[in-house]
């Protein structure tokens, strides 16, 4: 019995930053496709909708999607709706946003889209096979993504989006003028790391009492950007995730991003952690100012993490 033939659907982002840069790309990416594969470039979500049913009735064997971590979380989250209870096809992340610090922590290789599809496409239609791990998703609400962050997490995001154009570059000075600033209390700290005032509730009744916590995160991969790596425990188990209440004074923490890029456990006293699949996170505020995969969001009342539908990832 010979298996049905390879249909490579692939979503461009028409926001993203280097596909802003690059008018050609969705040419240069179209010449690597065969008449059985699909190219889609969205501008909307009504776009992105269209784009997923089509891909739906395509039978599209590998989603390859193009854009950076906010783009691959819209996508999925949009295919994930549109396709139901139908699986959903193996991932590629071909990079091609501000952000691909998911594309990194799921071991996709350095490359531009082009280059990564030209590696990819052959590969798929010979028949060789793909190397893929699984990986869950965060839900919150009907949104799925790998990286959750409060506090610290979005401060930092919005620092970063306010610096100009975003770009690596832009990512790291703001690190840096950060951690300069933990280390004498001067006021960009404040801006950034303004408390998160919150509890968690998990579903076997046990709780992280009220406190300020400089982030309350979550990930199904370890990364979370320029290399730092907190979420070791993200494959410890299927269908969860590795979440971190970092409850260490500022600059306390500063002095333990080393050892978070290094891969390295913080030193006691600094973090609460726990492999979950459901938290409920009880903010004093009322009001809920999260990061998933690099989108920011607002919402009022209590915040519920959950596991959404698993991924299988190209890498």
């Amino acid at each position: 019995m010979t298996s049905p033939p390879a249909r490579i659907g692939v979503v461009l982002n028409a926001n993203a930053g280097r596909t802003r840069r690059d008018p050609g790309l969705a040419d240069r990416l179209r010449a690597l496709l065969t008449p059985d594969d699909l190219l889609v470039a969205t501008r909307s979500p009504d776009e992105l909708v269209a784009a997923a049913e089509r891909l739906r009735a395509h039978g599209t064997t590998l989603l390859a999607v193009v854009g950076g971590d906010g783009s691959a979380s819209v996508t999925l989250s949009t295919v994930a709706r549109v396709y139901g209870e139908q699986a959903l096809p193996p991932v590629a992340l071909l990079r091609g946003g501000t952000m691909n610090t998911v594309a990194n922590g799921a071991g996709t290789p350095r490359g531009t889209p082009t280059s990564l599809l030209a590696s990819l496409a052959p590969r798929l239609r010979s028949g060789r096979g793909l190397h893929t791990s699984q990986r869950s998703t965060i839900a919150v609400g009907d949104r799925f993504g790998f990286l959750f962050g409060t506090g610290v997490v979005e401060g930092f995001l919005h620092a970063y989006y306010a610096d100009g154009t975003p770009t690596v570059f832009s990512a790291a000075t703001v690190l840096a003028r950060g951690v300069a600033s933990a280390l004498v209390g001067g006021p960009l700290v404040r801006r950034i790391a303004s408390p998160c005032r919150a509890a968690v509730d998990f579903a076997d009744g046990s709780h992280w009492p009220v406190q300020d916590y400089l982030t309350i995160a979550a990930g199904t991969v370890d990364q979370i950007g320029l290399g730092f790596r907190p979420f070791l425990r993200c494959d410890e188990r299927p269908e969860s995730f590795h979440l971190l209440g970092i409850y260490a004074p500022v600059a306390t923490f500063a002095r333990e991003l080393p050892r978070v890029r290094l891969a390295r456990p913080m030193r006691p006293g600094r973090a609460l952690d726990r492999v979950t699949d459901r938290a409920v996170i009880r903010f004093e505020s009322g009001v809920a100012r999260y990061m998933l995969d690099g989108e920011i969001f607002e919402t009022p009342g209590d915040l519920t993490l959950g596991v959404g539908p698993t991924v299988t990832l190209v890498r």
